[in-house]
């Protein structure tokens, strides 16, 4: 790989409004924003589906408009403990915006069945079942065919695939096959991220990804850098600049898609992912002389 472009062939899914992956600067980065996590303000009733749909829709209606502001791309991350409550909210923003969502359930149990209610709902164009995984088996295979999953994310986590070559090889061996074995053409790779210190190994996996297989991919550094302690000693400013590095790179890395927390952290994340972007697509344009997504961030923030 050079600084910015793979020798492999790139692949660009199109799930909805959204073009994920290619060559670094081709199409924006997509930024999925996490919607009903465990201390999301918006909870109410999470067994009955029960949330606040105003905070929801403001939060949502923010976001859209710095993604759309920016030049860059966005899915919704909807999280849900209980299959009827994931398909009531998954339906719900759907409604709202216009972007794909991450049908996002801890297990088969809660996912398989949330899969099944989105297809009654006609929303299987826009639905990514997150994720196939290490505890995938055979049966659930078996229902995302029938059911006629389109999208999925790939997830590289377990215990046996810390490093990146471990990751690589359990994605080639396991994971694709699993998810061709359901029908799935559309796929993307999330590298799985450990713990804060070594996201570095993310970094590496995503290049070796790319560089082998052409596959879209990128990774959730949300979790680690939410609960880091340190900054917040120096206040807010200094806990998102802390944040909003990290995605930055996470970004450099030639991730296609950064899943960057909650919604309301928007403003503290992606205009400096769109300088990223846009800087990148400049790269792509003028140095290397290819073409751009003419949505790019270039277009739109300088």
């Amino acid at each position: 790989m050079e600084m910015l472009y793979y020798e492999k062939e790139q692949k660009i899914l199109n799930i909805g409004n959204v073009k994920i992956g290619g060559q670094p600067g081709e199409n924006p980065p997509v930024m999925i924003g996490t919607v009903f996590y465990s201390k999301h303000a918006a909870n109410i009733d999470e067994k009955a589906g029960k949330f606040d749909k105003q905070l929801v829709e403001k939060e949502l209606t923010e976001f859209s408009e710095i993604v759309e502001d920016s030049g860059m791309q966005a899915i919704i991350d909807v999280i849900g403990s209980y299959p009827d409550s994931l398909v009531k909210k998954c339906e719900f923003i759907a409604d709202l915006v216009d972007y794909p969502f991450l049908v996002d359930g801890l297990n088969d149990d809660i996912r398989v069945p949330a899969m099944e209610g989105l297809k009654e709902k006609g929303l299987l164009d826009r639905a990514i079942l997150n994720s196939i995984d290490e505890s995938t088996n055979q049966d659930s295979i078996e229902k995302f065919k029938e059911i006629g999953v389109k999208n999925t994310v790939l997830l590289t986590f377990g215990s046996h695939y810390i490093f990146p070559k471990q990751k690589f090889e359990f994605l080639t061996n396991s994971l694709i096959p699993k998810a061709e074995a359901a029908g799935i053409q559309n796929y993307f790779v999330d590298t799985a991220v450990l713990d804060l210190a070594s996201i570095g190994i993310n970094v590496e996996a995503v290049r070796l990804i790319k560089s082998e297989l052409g596959i879209p991919c990128g990774f959730a550094p949300a979790n680690a850098i939410y609960a880091w302690k340190y900054p917040r000693k120096y206040g807010e400013s200094a806990r998102c600049g802390g944040i909003a590095s990290l995605m930055a790179y996470c970004l450099n890395a030639g991730s296609d898609f950064i899943l960057f927390g909650p919604v309301k952290f928007s403003k503290c994340i992606i205009p400096g992912m769109a300088l990223i972007a846009g800087i990148n697509s400049y790269y792509r344009k003028r140095i290397l002389r290819k073409n751009i997504n003419e949505k790019t961030p270039l277009k739109k923030i300088f």
